[in-house]
């Protein structure tokens, strides 16, 4: 998926540079991922501060089973989307939406922005409805996704641990097509 790149512009007036995610963006992913306060990577799905963890998901994109998009900000990655799609079976017309925004650049409309870049991917996908998971304690991630559009389809209690094995409520969101 080579030849995207888009250069929006943040409500600070910052220019960034969006362009998909590929194999040579394996380091600056891993700093990216290792950047983020630990408080917030204990809600992260994997833990993407581990070489292994970061080369299965770049080997997730170059199967063609998630298409990731990342900002940055000269060399540095200041955020990342993923949207993952299950290529066969009952759920190949659904994909999950997956999205970070380094702290340094949030309420500047980055996550607003890769998010509809992850909705036009879905749209070209022929795909017909998104979906995203929050732990119930990521408030601000959730107003996000409300604001997009996304609703609350559900509540699982207790179905999630942390990083650090504390357990947690996940909220489903979903949005159709």
């Amino acid at each position: 998926m080579a030849g995207f790149f888009k250069e929006p512009t943040l409500r600070n007036e910052q220019v960034l540079g969006l362009k998909y995610t590929g194999r040579e963006d394996f380091e600056a992913s891993l700093e990216f991922f290792r950047s983020l306060p630990m408080e917030e990577r204990l809600y992260l799905r994997r833990n993407v501060t581990k070489r292994e963890i970061v080369e299965e998901r770049i080997g997730e994109i170059e199967r063609g089973l998630a298409t990731g998009i990342v900002a940055v900000a000269g060399e540095r990655i200041v955020g990342d989307a993923l949207l993952f799609v299950m290529p066969h079976g009952c759920s190949r017309r659904t994909g999950e939406v997956r999205l970070l925004v380094h702290p340094d650049y949030r309420g500047l409309g980055l996550g607003t922005i890769l998010a509809r870049e992850l909705f036009i991917l879905a749209v070209r996908k022929d795909l017909k409805k998104l979906e995203s998971c929050v732990m119930e304690t990521q408030v601000g991630a959730k107003r996000m996704l409300e604001r997009l559009g996304f609703v609350q389809e559900g509540i699982l209690e207790g179905f999630v641990n942390d990083l650090k094995g504390r357990e947690h409520n996940l909220i489903l969101m979903g949005m159709k097509l």
